[in-house]
């Protein structure tokens, strides 16, 4: 089988094909052929060396935490699944793959509400955004804005905190303006008209890069929390806020938030907003890693056979 990685640090360029047997599935796991994968942020700073200080890997290194794959093989006591399910599966690395072997605690079958692009991507942006509503901790009622909603983080966080009951003002740029309402937002804005709405309880600030010109510390209220997604120290405008860091805390579970995803997507129409589907090759990964580092069109960028 081949797998899409790196030898050493550097651009997009360094990633290269490898060649290794298909793993097979322990006890406990099952095998699947690869069909897509997403790729994230997160991807690229670990293609750029940046998490070397923080997670000792040995090369070559492939990335991949978002999943979609069909089950080939079972190990030794899985009833859960049978060969030829398609499946999403998030994990910890080495989703550039062919083949990959997982637990299948980290394993949902793939909902038939989703397309195969939008199942490839959910993994990430999915535990990001419960893992956000998590720490925020808000009861239902309270109100939660959310910067930057127009995103795959943004997008998947105002439709799960709707689903909590929560009154949400999403914010994005005016091209975005559409699909935010289609996304059941109580209060949809610009980032020029933001500044006239209401204080919030909470806000999250889930901006690619986390520039937010200090929106956030004036859209929460004093006393109230903002997050931010990005390693950015927040403007908080003079405002006592408790301020958290998302990754500062460990993140919710695979094994809790993909059930969750996969009930929210069979009982609401979940939207997992695609930006980008790219071929399942060495030039689809170097390309969706290059576009890792503009300000592509919003939502997720995708591999896919």
């Amino acid at each position: 089988m081949i797998r899409f990685g790196f030898n050493r640090y550097g651009t997009p360029q360094v990633f290269q094909v490898l060649e290794s047997d298909p793993p097979q599935p322990k006890p406990g796991q099952v095998q699947l052929k690869v069909l897509g994968f997403g790729l994230n942020p997160y991807d690229a700073s670990l293609r750029r060396g940046e998490q070397a200080a923080f997670r000792k890997l040995s090369f070559p290194i492939v990335p991949g935490t978002d999943v979609l794959g069909e089950v080939t093989q079972l190990g030794e006591g899985v009833t859960e699944f049978a060969v030829g399910d398609v499946v999403i599966n998030y994990r910890p690395i080495g989703g550039y793959s062919e083949y990959v072997t997982a637990t299948v605690g980290k394993v949902i079958k793939k909902p038939t509400a989703l397309d195969d692009a939008a199942a490839a991507g959910l993994g990430q942006v999915g535990i990001a955004a419960y893992s956000i509503l998590q720490q925020l901790n808000l009861n239902p009622g309270q109100t939660l804005t959310v910067l930057g909603a127009s995103g795959g983080v943004g997008a998947l966080l105002v439709q799960m905190a709707k689903h909590e009951g929560l009154h949400v003002l999403a914010i994005a740029g005016s091209a975005s303006q559409t699909y935010l309402e289609s996304l059941g937002a109580d209060q949809v804005a610009t980032y020029d008209d933001a500044p006239t709405l209401p204080a919030s309880d909470a806000t999250v600030n889930a901006i690619n890069g986390g520039d937010d010109h200090g929106l956030g510390g004036i859209l929460t209220k004093a006393g109230g929390t903002l997050l931010t997604t990005a390693y950015r120290t927040p403007d908080v405008q003079g405002r006592a806020l408790k301020l958290i860091q998302l990754g500062d805390d460990r993140p919710a579970k695979a094994e809790v938030v993909l059930p969750y995803l996969a009930e929210l997507a069979s009982s609401t129409e979940l939207s997992v907003r695609i930006a980008e589907r790219l071929p399942f090759s060495l030039a689809g990964v170097v390309q969706g890693h290059e576009l890792l580092a503009t300000h592509h069109a919003p939502g997720k960028l995708v591999v896919l056979r």
